[in-house]
């Protein structure tokens, strides 16, 4: 049956007392819900809303409806149909090469959203936010969703811009290869991040910041680097085994900068916890020495 919130908004849903804030359904690298195992299910408003952002983004490719979950107790629940292998990108914008006058034309929203030519429309996610938030005060806003919101850069701070004067909590859900996404994520329409001067990877943490993010969840899921690469499979253009040494460094350079850093990962049986405890605690030990070191925030696998 479908629910009130369901018919009313599209894209975002919620869970307990936070707004989550899809953006994208694709990835540079396998999706953060599939990393949770072939059983894992999602209530049926969290896989509604992703899957209406699988087929704003790629209309006409007949994906449906979710999975029921299967299992006893699961009429709630639904399971994501498979994640293509085709939609790990690095680049959202590769296909975009906007004239001059397209620029102009896509320039801002307002003065400081930028339109990304992106489905679902920056300005649809927002109305949907303040609509969100003038019926119901949220405890915080999570930018996360199926897909990597670092790939669409421009959209994730528009996002978090908007409910800055409404003292929200903004957090972050990522996997934290965003050092590795061409151009950090900002769109071709940016001009101001495609100048002729190449764009300094901390930009993107000191933007978030600007914009009100001041938490992020990254997931580290593993010590070892080249573990991570075979259950990651990172989609950055990069030597084999460095891509989770750019989640590290974005662990740290978050963690220097002030945010409140989570650090997340899947318990599987394959994964050394200690070592992985032992990396995420020196990862944090770089940051505010007044900030008491969270421990891994172990997610459960569903075999």
């Amino acid at each position: 049956m479908t629910t009130t919130a369901t018919a009313l908004y599209k894209y975002t849903y919620t869970l307990g007392r936070s707004l989550y804030i899809p953006l994208t359904c694709r990835c540079n690298s396998i999706p953060l819900p599939v990393t949770r195992g072939p059983k894992f299910v999602l209530p049926r408003e969290v896989a509604d809303a992703l899957m209406n952002v699988r087929n704003a983004e790629f209309p006409g490719h007949g994906f449906g409806h979710a999975d029921d979950g299967g299992g006893e107790g699961d009429d709630d629940r639904e399971r994501l149909p498979p994640f293509p292998k085709k939609w790990l990108v690095n680049d959202l914008y590769a296909d975009i090469n906007p004239s001059p006058r397209q620029s102009q034309k896509h320039d801002s929203i307002t003065a400081d959203i930028i339109d990304d030519s992106i489905q679902p429309p920056i300005s649809t996610l927002i109305n949907e936010v303040h609509s969100r938030l003038s019926s119901d005060p949220f405890d915080q806003l999570v930018i996360a969703g199926e897909g990597e919101p670092t790939l669409r850069m421009d959209a994730l701070l528009a996002v978090a811009r908007t409910v800055q004067s409404r003292k929200v909590p903004v957090r972050v859900i990522t996997n934290g290869l965003c050092y590795g996404v061409n151009n950090l994520g900002y769109s071709p329409y940016n001009r101001e991040r495609n100048g002729v001067l190449p764009i300094h990877r901390h930009t993107v943490l000191r933007d978030m910041l600007e914009a009100g993010v001041t938490r992020v969840s990254v997931a580290l899921n593993t010590a070892n680097r080249h573990e991570y690469d075979l259950l990651m499979e990172p989609a950055t253009n990069l030597q084999p085994g460095t891509a989770h040494d750019i989640v590290c460094e974005f662990i740290m350079e978050a963690a220097k900068v002030g945010m409140d850093v989570e650090i997340t990962a899947i318990d599987r049986p394959d994964v050394d916890k200690r070592e992985t405890d032992r990396l995420a605690r020196m990862l944090l030990s770089v940051g505010d020495q007044k900030k008491k070191i969270s421990n891994v925030r172990w997610r459960r696998y569903f075999e």
